[in-house]
């Protein structure tokens, strides 16, 4: 006796495993910046207040010469969202038996907590590539009008391993000397150039420093008190290659509600017999004095 398979479709296992979201690359931006939130969509201002103080020779009498400064840093906070639809009917030959209600209507999809934790995933690697962008494009203007503000690295050579660490530490020099001795002093990068320093400093022999396992997302930068810490960018971005060295909380990010960018909404639309994931928040980014920092980007 023998089988007649013509008939049949090739057996496909589709439940033995729980449904696995695609990997998304996601740093931590946001744990070294300053935030603010509770903004308004629109152009907000940050108050600002500094002081100079003048020491003199003690004496009687009273002699006023400190000031005390107050200023502004302008932050866009632009209103973003991100809204699908998903229809479960177009999942019945694939998960009616395990994942779909047996319902004629269907009011919800199957894995909805891997649907929603992938779609916070990529609000939150969104974001970061747009604050590190912004972060980027505002320094470049800065220099295109200011000239020296922020300072340029002089050089015309690409990222590579042979020029990666003397690039951050020229980056580290160029810092403000008014800040120079802060410590949360960064350098962003993308996760292209962090690899290369990453593999640089061991190639010099830096093995007594500590770099990690290559799963961290930052790494101390010898001979220096700053942390080189990768930041998601977009490799097609003009700005791709580029970095920014200086006092991280001096980056301030706005917000409306810090937790809109964890969260979102699943509902069943009725009128259009759909599953409807929506998400919207609030998001902007801004120097409190791009001058303090430094700035690179090869030719």
């Amino acid at each position: 006796m023998s089988y007649v398979l013509t008939d049949l479709q090739a057996y496909t296992d589709e439940m033995s495993f729980e449904l696995i979201s695609k990997a998304v690359l996601t740093t931590n931006l946001m744990n070294y910046v300053t935030i603010r939130s509770g903004l308004r969509a629109g152009n907000v201002a940050i108050n600002l207040l500094d002081a100079d103080i003048s020491v003199q020779d003690r004496a009687c009498g009273w002699d006023n010469n400190g000031t005390m400064t107050f200023s502004q840093v302008v932050i866009d906070i632009a209103e973003k969202q991100s809204k699908q639809e998903l229809c479960p009917t177009d999942l019945r030959d694939y998960y009616l038996s395990e994942r779909l209600s047996p319902s004629a209507y269907a009011e919800e999809v199957p894995f909805p907590e891997v649907v929603s934790n992938l779609f916070v995933q990529k609000i939150r690697n969104w974001n970061e590539n747009y604050l590190a962008n912004q972060l980027f494009d505002t320094a470049a203007a800065a220099l295109a009008t200011a000239g020296t503000c922020p300072n340029q690295v002089a050089t015309t050579a690409a990222v590579d391993v042979n020029n990666v660490v003397s690039i951050v530490l020229e980056l580290f020099d160029a810092i403000d000397e008014s800040v120079k001795d802060r410590d949360d002093l960064v350098v962003l990068m993308n996760p292209a150039n962090f690899a290369l320093l990453r593999r640089a400093l061991v190639a010099q022999n830096y093995f007594h420093y500590n770099q990690g396992q290559g799963t961290e997302d930052e790494l101390i930068i010898p001979g220096t008190n700053m942390k080189a810490v990768r930041v998601t960018l977009n490799a097609l971005d003009t700005e791709y290659a580029s970095m920014i060295a200086g006092p991280a909380r001096d980056m301030v990010v706005g917000t409306g509600l810090e937790d809109d960018m964890d969260s979102l909404r699943i509902f069943y639309d009725q009128s259009n017999d759909v599953v409807k994931v929506m998400a919207a928040w609030r998001i902007g980014v801004n120097f409190v004095d791009v001058c303090k920092f430094s700035y690179y980007t090869p030719a």
